[in-house]
């Protein structure tokens, strides 16, 4: 779509990053503190808090495929995706408010079933929020580096998000110790009834300023069948299968560490209180803030490095290690550390951490056009959901591990607080904060050291399905068939856009 003036391409993309907040805030307050509202301020045990969690975010999955299917055969007059964001704001609202209230519920099983039936609720709407916003961006961009600047930007919006939501949380939730949780009812209602309201505003702001262009309308019926065909047929592509793996190392990275982060601070330095200009703010939001803020610091450098080698992955060479130390030096870190060392440590995470999302959020946007060199096919939805799919399960599975261990490991609410959670509970704390993420980021790092798909590879290719849908065929040199082949990992006489139009018609009877 072409933008009339620079002001308002800006605008797009300041209202398009806006419905990040969803994902970026929302995700970040239920990671980082729901599991340790659920054992303490709820009581249940951390086996039952971390499978409540964890079989929310795995329902999330299943059902995320259903709904990228589901956006690739939606026709209206605002698009195929925008009409998601609009009706997923109430559903966000009522489903983040029931997340944080029990009703008064006494027996365990009760609180089990309600709190289950909660985070199902807000799983599923805020799915219907996402995964559409996921589907969005390529239908509104078509330019490769044009791409990243709305996913730098989006980083930005969410990083925002986070401390915001968190400088929130801790104003409305004024808990020092894990015990204080349960004694604090009316302040959890009231904190989901404020940020409840402001991620529903989100995708409602990019509702109203975005567009979407005009595409290929999938027609197909919807069927169990169909479903199965169109995910199986994503995983064909080289390129898909390794952005997909370094997405689910990065998300289960990322969800091990947040998910213990303030139980890491409540059981090695208590949850002091500190004031910065009139401001009251407690060591877990502190913290958090901290290294959210060299998140966002880091994302200078990745620009930078996006803008000079030309390569998505660029960042990953320099940021990551520091992201492996920062993770590192957490384990050695007890009650008797100075909180400058502590602090430190959160820079380095904090700073290489900007790449555990961030660059395999960026990668995405671009697969969908390769999978068109394959199919023929603009399936961005089923992109989308596939990819939503593997984050929520690797997300669901963090918590069921952190549940698992840390109940293993007989942490309670008898123990938690820093006199007390010596041993094996601080050990498995310990162990999800900063082992598991140390052993994940090196992974990771080397994983992706090679991406071939690079901008002038990307021009080529929409050059040249564009030309195929002009005219039938598609004049590749013999360099470009051997790029795309080593981009699929396919032949090029099996790939759509190297294939005669009848042939491929043939092709896909075949198949």
């Amino acid at each position: 779509m072409k933008e009339n003036s620079k002001a308002k391409k800006a605008l797009r993309m300041v209202t398009y990053s806006a419905g990040y907040m969803l994902g970026g805030g929302g995700q970040q307050i239920t990671s980082m503190y729901y599991l340790n509202f659920l054992i303490f301020g709820a009581g249940l045990s951390p086996a039952a808090a971390g499978f409540v969690s964890g079989i929310a975010k795995v329902w999330d999955g299943l059902i995320d495929p259903f709904l990228g299917l589901l956006v690739d055969r939606t026709k209206t007059r605002w698009g195929a995706c925008r009409p998601y964001l609009l009706f997923c704001a109430l559903p966000v609202f009522v489903s983040y408010y029931l997340l944080w209230n029990g009703f008064g519920i006494a027996s365990q099983a009760g609180k089990f079933l309600f709190y289950l039936f909660a985070c199902i609720f807000f799983s599923t709407a805020s799915s219907l929020g996402t995964v559409p916003y996921e589907a969005l961006l390529p239908r509104m961009v078509e330019s490769y580096t044009e791409r990243t600047h709305y996913s730098v930007l989006r980083s930005l919006f969410a990083g925002m998000a986070s401390a915001g939501s968190v400088w929130l949380f801790d104003l409305l939730v004024p808990a020092k110790e894990a015990a204080d949780y349960a004694g604090l009812g009316s302040d959890f209602k009231r904190m989901g009834l404020v940020l409840g309201a402001v991620f529903a505003i989100a995708p409602l702001v990019t509702f109203a300023g975005s567009r979407e262009r005009t595409k290929i309308y999938d027609d197909t019926h919807l069927t169990p069948r169909a479903l199965f065909s169109e995910y199986t047929s994503l995983l064909r592509c080289r390129l898909y299968r390794k952005t997909f793996a370094l997405n689910l190392l990065g998300v289960f990275t990322a969800y091990c560490s947040t998910a213990t982060q303030v139980l890491f601070i409540l059981l090695v330095y208590s949850n002091r209180s500190y004031t910065f200009f009139g401001i009251p703010m407690r060591l877990a939001s502190l913290s958090i803030n901290w290294e959210g803020a060299w998140e966002v610091l880091s994302f200078l450098t990745s620009i930078y490095l996006l803008s000079r080698f030309k390569k998505k992955q660029a960042p990953l060479a320099l940021n990551f290690p520091l992201h492996i130390v920062g993770s590192a030096l957490g384990l050695i870190i007890t009650s008797k550390t100075p909180l400058w060392f502590y602090f430190l440590t959160q820079a380095l995470s904090g700073y290489g951490a900007s790449c555990i999302q961030f660059i395999p959020t960026t990668l995405l946007a671009d697969l969908p056009d390769v999978d068109e060199v394959i199919t023929g096919k603009e399936r961005e939805g089923v992109s989308a959901g596939f990819v939503n799919m593997g984050k929520q399960v690797m997300q669901g599975l963090a918590f069921l591990l952190c549940g698992g261990v840390l109940s293993a490991f007989g942490l309670n609410e008898s123990n938690a607080s820093p006199e007390l959670a010596q041993g094996a509970p601080l050990f498995a704390v310990k162990l999800l904060f900063s082992g598991i993420p140390t052993v994940c980021g090196i992974c990771m790092w080397l994983f992706a050291q090679r991406y071939p798909l690079s901008p002038e590879i990307h021009a080529m290719l929409k050059m040249r399905v564009a030309e195929k849908r002009r005219t039938g065929n598609a004049a590749c040199t013999a360099e470009e068939k051997t790029a795309l082949e080593a981009l699929t990992g396919l032949t090029y006489s099996a790939l759509w856009i190297g294939t005669e139009e009848e042939d491929h018609e043939a092709l896909s009877q075949k198949e």
